[in-house]
């Protein structure tokens, strides 16, 4: 009896997760620690690269990018640029920030291999939520905060 349990609920618990999965578009995704070995998402891993090269000019072009995902990443990348004295915001800079921040725009995302959902940028961008906390501490790691 207990195998049989054990074996619906796994059952269950696949199809769930398949359908919370299909909802999301990965290509537009933002997660730090996704599916089961904690990958990150591919607009993720792209801004991470450029980070890392120190391409910081291809960062704030994303700003204009189609991608939900990627104009997120930018924005949040700019914030802890100009935190770090790394980049100085111009008026033209802070006005596409600032639309962002009001934007319904819809971005995906992902934690671990159990939460998968679809939030707007504004939600995204409050200090609180959960994503954005995430982000600040990858960008910590990524600029080793001292």
């Amino acid at each position: 009896m207990k195998q049989i349990i054990f074996t619906l609920t796994f059952i269950i618990s696949i199809s769930i997760n398949g359908i919370a999965q299909s909802n999301v578009d990965v290509n537009e995704m933002v997660g730090f620690g996704c599916y089961e070995d904690g990958s990150q998402s591919k607009p993720v891993q792209k801004v991470s690269k450029l980070i890392d090269k120190e391409k910081y000019n291809s960062i704030i072009k994303l700003l204009d990018s189609e991608n939900n995902a990627e104009k997120y990443l930018a924005v949040v990348v700019c914030e802890k640029l100009t935190e770090l004295n790394k980049l100085t915001l111009t008026k033209e800079l802070k006005e596409k920030i600032a639309e962002i921040y009001k934007s319904n725009g819809i971005v995906s995302v992902c934690s671990g291999c159990v939460y998968w959902d679809k939030l707007t940028l504004k939600k995204m961008l409050d200090k609180e939520n959960d994503i954005r906390i995430s982000a600040n501490y990858w960008l910590d790691y990524k600029f080793k905060k001292e």
